[in-house]
């Protein structure tokens, strides 16, 4: 009738993990998920507002051992899509560990775009170096009066982009 838990921080060592099963009173049910839940995580803090489906602590420690290997950038870019995904409501009933382990991976064959913010600049970008077909057909001499927010909007929606700070993904 009692309540017991514990707290991890992650990535853990065996000695840890084995440590917190003990004080929660879990041991024989280490690959059972017994009310995990993410309670704060810097590299990707969109995490904690999110719902597991039925992580296990050894899923949730290779997710973290996953997520400290990622360079900067890469971290950007999960952070990016990972947010895209959430508002467009594709984790409303949660998120199976699998597929969240699985976004750690091809981040680096993703593209991104410095002091790329709104659509304006994504719409100069487009234009400047000829990202798309209907707009390089365009002569140079009139590309001035293109409507550089529409094309960078019409760019994203067909990239699935989104913008992180000051950077396009």
């Amino acid at each position: 009738s009692d309540y017991f838990h514990a707290t991890l921080y992650l990535p853990a060592t065996k000695a840890d993990i084995r440590d917190a099963i003990q004080r929660a009173r879990g041991f024989g049910r280490e690959d059972e998920y017994q009310g995990i839940s993410v309670t704060g995580c810097p590299i990707l803090p969109v995490l904690q507002d999110t719902r597991l489906q039925a992580p296990t602590i050894r899923e949730l420690n290779f997710l973290a051992t996953r997520l400290e290997e990622l360079s900067e950038e890469e971290r950007l870019i999960l952070n990016a899509i990972f947010q895209q995904q959430k508002s467009v409501g594709a984790f409303d009933a949660g998120i199976s560990m699998q597929y969240l382990i699985n976004l750690t991976y091809g981040l680096d064959e993703v593209p991104i775009a410095s002091n790329v913010g709104n659509d304006e600049q994504l719409g100069q970008l487009v234009i400047d170096y000829e990202m798309n077909e209907d707009v390089s057909s365009i002569p140079e001499n009139v590309r001035y009066l293109l409507d550089k927010s529409h094309i960078g909007r019409l760019q994203r929606q067909n990239d699935d982009g989104v913008y992180w700070g000051s950077k396009y993904v």
